[in-house]
């Protein structure tokens, strides 16, 4: 790799990392799931490395229904709201998803993942607090994330 080339690749991290932000949507390949998942962006540390997203599904899974406080972790959102919706879907707040800001900016430069759009700061409100709420992240977790 010629020292331009990195360069230019340290630059294009620096720029991504400078752009991700809590509400960023993603549309991705993730193992043991057939088809690709939306997830947002809801937390972030404050360098940037790290995040905390959740998944968006187009309906509630059946395990879900049975289990109260995991329906409680379903927070509707509007498919009119959102042009990357064809319906009315749900932001699945009980598996939180963690990961460096490199590991989504090696998906997207592989294909796995691409962004698509952002949720509105009232849905990022509700969701960011049903994860708080949720009894789900420690205090470390939510200090660094929020």
């Amino acid at each position: 790799m010629a020292v331009g080339d990195f360069l230019s690749k340290e630059g294009s991290n620096n720029l991504f990392k400078s752009t991700l932000a809590k509400g960023n949507v993603f549309c991705g390949e993730f193992a043991g799931i057939e088809h690709k998942k939306y997830f947002i962006v809801v937390g972030l540390s404050n360098d940037k490395l790290c995040l905390c997203s959740v998944y968006i599904n187009s309906s509630i899974l059946d395990f879900i229904y049975n289990k109260q406080e995991l329906l409680n972790l379903q927070v509707p959102i509007k498919g009119v709201k959102y042009d990357f919706l064809k319906y009315d879907s749900f932001v699945s707040c009980n598996t939180q998803l963690k990961y460096e800001f490199t590991d989504i900016r090696n998906w997207i430069d592989s294909g796995k993942c691409q962004y698509i759009g952002n949720i509105d700061n009232e849905d990022l409100s509700n969701i960011t607090f049903t994860l708080i709420e949720s009894g789900l992240l420690t205090q470390k977790e939510i200090d660094l994330y929020f």
